[in-house]
């Protein structure tokens, strides 16, 4: 149905409640850019997020119920009899899980989630532990930060935490669960699409053998999260536009807002969301404002707070000796030439899927050709131009390759970077999508493309993807988590209790229940220590140092940044090397010549 603009404002009560939302939008850039100061950003946020975040995810699991529950006879009896389909989307799910091993393995970031998420379980306040040890058997964290990262992600993970107890491997159990669901929800978009299984479980397996969806399903990080929360607010929306009513419009809104605490720049798909719900009034004749659409600019508020929080802290931006901002042109060369080199690579070095980027590219290319001659036949109406899972795809697809192309212009987005080939997820969930619609259009042009596709993938798979598998450099070559990895091992097999000094970051340690200080706070405490060792706090003091060829005939030295003061006298325990340097555990048998051996000891 096509109606002028005008017309679907006839009705007053819809006039009324436009001008609710014009309300609501002043408040939102009052409350989010002009009222509060940083600092008070801070606290807000600190003490009032976890409370905003668990009352947008218990409104939208409501309102997925109430979508769901008149549709239970369409979907029930598949969920208790999945079939062959079913077995495809656990097949899928194990090859993606096995294809990696369960471990952090990206950055310290990773265990920055992890900190926030124990603080949200524990505190239910927003932050990321510094400082914790344990009081009278209860490991508490003394001092904590703001973190920059979005916290949709880590408030899961607390969840998980409420219903077991604290465990680090909570969040693998998450990520696992995302991977089934993203892998449910591509196979569900690409049958939208096309009306067919065979394209769908195409695109199913496509994702799932990308060796980056894998190593995210088995990793720490919150990039599976924003991807499987991206494939959910696509789904969202195709449901309103096959039949726009309250509450799946409701829905959809909800769901962008949740979307936009996923990752920094997922508040860009807020933007396709509003097209959907404007196209969706269209289509319906008239416009339909819930509860939902009327406080969606106040819904991004606190998204906006966060972000200004982070704007106004610039140690927060971790940027590179020499680099002043986080964005620029300057970055754009080296990122395309990263971009290239990840997505076209064809050895076992990278994390990419060879045989999904050419799919894909061609899918774009037969997709963008479709586009124009609809937009032709249909004199430019592009309301009318496609069904309601190809207006959602196009919209989504423009908002993701917009997405990828911002992040092209960002300091650290060399995607053939290890550490940042993550950022390639979104765009390869798109060309999934694409890769299962080309082959549907050509099977109806009478070409084989079903059995091509999946001949291609499985040649890719065995002369391409195997040797990947089988190294998993993207993961191995992380040389700092080794390091990390060795450490805890090592520590770990200590008697306790004792306090670890080290110029890493304390938060891994501190989540293994660990009590740790920085190298920099131990130079000026050299008396405390001594005292907590003669208390008992204590029974020793690891330290654990790099030591680097540092010296002008290349002999190995303690690296400048982790040396303690003459007073403190260390014992050698171990090291291990880890490429060009090597990590040192010692403990500190005595300060200025008083023994810290009266309680303790060496292990």
């Amino acid at each position: 149905m096509s109606s002028p603009l005008p017309s679907l404002l006839d009705d007053a009560s819809v006039r009324t409640r436009a001008g609710w939302f014009g309300l609501s939008a002043v408040a939102a850039f009052a409350l989010g850019f002009r009222l509060f100061t940083p600092p008070t950003l801070e606290r807000l946020i600190v003490h009032g997020g976890y409370y905003y975040i668990a009352a947008m995810f218990a409104a939208f699991s409501y309102y997925a119920w109430r979508v769901a529950a008149p549709r239970q006879s369409v979907w029930w009896p598949w969920l208790r009899r999945p079939g062959w389909v079913g077995l495809a989307l656990l097949g899928a799910t194990v090859f993606a899980v096995w294809s990696d091993q369960f471990t952090h393995k990206l950055l310290f970031d990773e265990y920055v989630l992890q900190g926030t998420a124990w603080h949200m379980h524990a505190t239910k306040e927003i932050g990321t532990p510094i400082r914790a040890y344990d009081f009278a058997g209860t490991w508490l964290a003394i001092d904590t930060f703001l973190d920059k990262r979005p916290y949709f992600f880590t408030f899961l993970i607390s969840l998980l935490h409420d219903l077991t107890g604290f465990r680090m491997e909570n969040v693998f159990v998450l990520n696992v669960g995302l991977a089934a669901a993203t892998l449910g929800l591509t196979c569900w978009l690409v049958r939208a699409l096309t009306g067919r299984v065979g394209p769908a479980l195409l695109a199913m397996a496509l994702l799932a053998t990308l060796p980056l969806f894998g190593q995210n399903a088995t990793g720490a990080s919150m990039e599976l999260h924003n991807l499987a929360m991206i494939a959910i607010v696509m789904t969202c929306a195709v449901l309103y536009l096959r039949a726009p009513d309250h509450d799946r419009l409701s829905l959809l809104v909800l769901g962008a807002a949740l979307l936009a605490q996923c990752r920094y720049e997922s508040v860009l798909f807020a933007v396709p969301v509003a097209l959907v719900a404007a196209l969706g009034w269209w289509r319906k004749g008239r416009i339909m404002l819930p509860w939902a659409a009327l406080v969606a600019p106040l819904l991004l508020v606190p998204y906006v707070w966060l972000d200004r929080f982070v704007n106004s802290k610039p140690i927060l931006w971790q940027l590179r000796e020499g680099d002043t901002s986080r964005f620029g042109v300057r970055y754009l060369a080296s990122n395309l030439e990263g971009a290239g080199l990840f997505f076209f690579n064809h050895g076992p070095g990278q994390a990419n899927s060879l045989w999904l980027t050419l799919l894909g590219l061609l899918g774009l290319g037969w997709a963008l050709g479709q586009f124009v001659l609809r937009v032709r036949r249909r004199s430019g109406r592009l309301a009318e131009v496609g069904s309601a899972p190809h207006v959602v795809l196009a919209l989504f697809g423009v908002v993701i390759a917009a997405n990828l192309g911002l992040l092209m212009f960002y300091y650290w987005s060399r995607l053939d970077e290890h550490i940042t080939a993550r950022f390639a997820l979104p765009l390869y969930f798109a060309f999934a999508l694409l890769a299962g619609w080309l082959v549907h259009a050509l099977q109806l042009r009478r070409w084989p493309a079903l059995r091509m596709g999946a001949a291609g993938l499985a040649v890719w798979l065995f002369v391409c993807a195997a040797p990947a598998y089988a190294n998993r450099f993207y993961t191995t070559l992380n040389l700092v988590m080794q390091e990390m990895n060795w450490e805890f091992e090592r520590v770990k097999t200590y008697p306790g209790p004792f306090l670890l000094v080290t110029q890493k970051a304390t938060l891994p340690f501190l989540l293994n229940r660990i009590p740790t200080i920085n190298t920099a706070a131990a130079r000026t405490r050299a008396a405390e220590i001594a005292w907590h060792v003669r208390e008992g706090t204590f029974h020793d003091v690891i330290v654990s140092q790099v030591v680097r060829p540092t010296s002008a005939q290349g002999d190995p030295q303690v690296d400048p940044d982790d040396v303690l003061p003459p007073q403190f006298h260390l014992e050698r325990l171990e090291e291990k090397r880890f490429g060009g340097r090597w990590i040192r555990i010692s403990r500190i048998v005595s300060i200025d010549g008083e023994s810290l051996s009266a309680v303790g000891g060496a292990p």
